[in-house]
């Protein structure tokens, strides 16, 4: 089993409770790990140096500007947690909402710094990880009392957490030899889930499991890099060009055959899963000449391209150079027909006025909200004058009564990131900023509401004979918009919860969740936002005959003027 977390690091973690707190969840639950981390931030300071110092002065020389570096980053990290607890506290809104923001600079530079730091701390040393020589350095320094035994689990901890989330970034990765890495790294967690039980941390106790740790996260690595840098190639397609590029690195004797052979078998199986989207999206003719003229040429240059799979795989297996080059001839020609193909489908969605699926490529009718082939929800460009705000929908000219909702900025920027974390193009972290951020964005939408709620249903200065028409005739209505409004946002809030499900559980289905409860939250917003519009036209037209007829007071600002 992957050890799942709530967080990528106890730092995310405080983060994530933070916005919670903007939002209204009690502050005094968040203390205790702002505690913790101070403990941390503390030892850190102190064994930080103590550590470098033990390596010998020639180290210290050598790394002195990176541990000046993450010395001022703790310190200023340190600081950062205790104006946190203060604002925690006191329950402060505009202190923790600083707080929160300062974070978002912070942190990254204190990762920067620790990363930086830890590369040269581990370089030096018996492994070929810095996974394990920090793990040996760090048993090494407990048993000279250098570092303290808390020190152990805190980093086998923090590495346990790193790997469970590579699992997930990897798994769900378009690339072939996301099942070797994936498996690789799963290995390493495995030992680190031994290492975090082991009472005895000599030499002898670790000289296995670190030897076994340090294999485990190489290959892991290795597999990686292979996929990241076999993208680029002669095929206009990148998982074929990592197949490529790996089959000739196994014919030249650089990868074992074994590992060659797990690249073939993701790439077949992603592949099917490729056809079995495509056969749905063609599942509903289409008016289209053009698609209906390319649709038999996709699927012909499409087994093609099967064929030509099966006969690498076979002519890798009998180490038959000349025919896996013949192979992969065939792989780049028939990879540049369904790139072609791609592009006449994405013509002719653009000719017909539709929206194009970014999941499997359907052309979908331009009012549809939704793929009619895979469910996707689909982006739509943002008119002009849409808000930039994710959900400040209210600000920007009225928009009619018949007017689809356009895709904001920062809900296009959500949505995207859904996919790009699902992909593995964005970290966990950088993922879970977006959704932060889009937290916080609805719950400032629900304070601006509240305001707005307040200064509506002011009847100071209306008489008796306003009231009763107020509450008659416009009342109800403006009651019936609020509901809707509390609705959209409690969708949005369930949908971005969602999301933030999937940081401690990589399962797509949170994702597509959550895009669709926050899209059609925010399609009951702007219904009740247009509602709202003609609602307080009314009022303003209740008012101004009011007015007129002289049953209105004034303001005091104009009784000033």
């Amino acid at each position: 089993m992957i050890a799942t977390v709530q967080a990528a690091t106890p730092v995310d973690e405080i983060q994530m409770k933070l916005f919670s707190v903007i939002g209204g969840e009690d502050p005094q639950e968040v203390i205790p790990l702002v505690d913790a981390q101070l403990l941390v931030a503390e030892r850190e300071l102190r064994e930080v140096p103590e550590r470098a110092q033990a390596r010998g002065p020639e180290f210290v020389a050598a790394v002195q500007d990176r541990l000046q570096v993450v010395i001022e980053q703790f310190g200023l990290y340190q600081a950062w947690l205790r104006n946190s607890r203060q604002a925690l506290e006191n329950n402060d809104h505009a202190q923790l909402v600083a707080a929160y923001e300062e974070a978002q600079t912070l942190v990254p530079a204190l990762f920067a710094a620790l990363e930086s730091y830890g590369a040269a701390f581990s370089a030096q040393g018996p492994f070929a990880t810095p996974f394990a020589n920090t793990l040996s350095r760090i048993a090494e320094g407990i048993h000279s009392g250098q570092a303290g035994e808390e020190s152990w689990e805190d980093y086998v901890s923090n590495f346990l957490q790193k790997f469970a989330q590579k699992i997930g970034e990897v798994r769900n990765a378009p690339l072939p030899g996301r099942g070797a890495c994936g498996q690789a790294y799963q290995q390493g967690v495995e030992v680190l889930q031994k290492l975090q039980g082991l009472e005895a941390l000599d030499a002898a106790s670790l000289k296995a499991p670190l030897h076994e740790l340090d294999e485990a996260i190489a290959l892991g690595t290795r597999v990686e890099r292979l996929m990241a840098e076999g993208t680029e190639g002669p095929a206009p397609i990148p998982m074929t060009n990592v197949v490529i590029s790996v089959v000739r690195k196994g014919l030249g004797g650089e990868l074992d055959s074994t590992l060659v052979s797990s690249f073939l078998d993701d790439y077949r199986d992603l592949l099917d899963g490729f056809w079995e989207g495509f056969e749905r999206s063609i599942s509903r003719p289409s008016d289209s000449a053009l698609v209906q003229q390319e649709i038999p040429r996709t699927l012909e240059t499409g087994d093609q391209h099967d064929a030509a799979v099966e006969e690498l795989m076979t002519a890798f297996g009998q180490k038959d150079s000349a025919a896996c080059e013949a192979a992969i001839a065939k792989l780049v020609a028939t990879g540049q027909k369904l790139g072609e193909s791609r592009e006449v489908y994405n013509t002719a969605a653009q000719h017909q006025g539709q929206a194009l699926c970014p999941g499997c490529g359907r052309a979908n009718p331009p009012e549809n909200k939704r793929c009619e082939a895979c469910g996707n929800v689909l982006p739509t460009e943002a008119g002009a004058g849409s808000a930039s705000s994710s959900f400040n929908v209210l600000s920007g000219p009225a928009l009619e009564e018949t007017q689809e909702l356009g895709m904001t900025e920062n809900v296009a920027k959500l949505f995207t990131a859904c996919d790009n974390v699902a992909e593995g193009k964005i970290s966990m972290t950088e993922f879970q900023n977006v959704v932060t951020e889009a937290m916080v964005g609805l719950k400032e939408f629900a304070k601006e509401l509240d305001e707005i709620a307040t200064e509506t249903l002011d009847e100071t200065h209306m008489n008796e004979e306003t009231k009763k028409v107020w509450h008659e005739s416009h009342l109800p209505h403006v009651q019936e918009v609020a509901a809707a409004f509390v609705a959209g946002m409690s969708d949005c809030e369930a949908g971005i919860k969602s999301m933030q499900a999937y940081v401690s559980e990589q399962d797509n289905e949170h994702l597509i969740h959550g895009v669709r409860l926050v899209w059609e939250g925010l399609n009951v917003i702007h219904r009740a936002r247009l509602a709202m519009n003609s609602n307080l036209q009314m009022l303003e037209d209740v008012l101004q005959e009011a007015r007129e007829a002289g049953y209105l007071t004034d303001t005091p600002e104009e009784a000033d003027d």
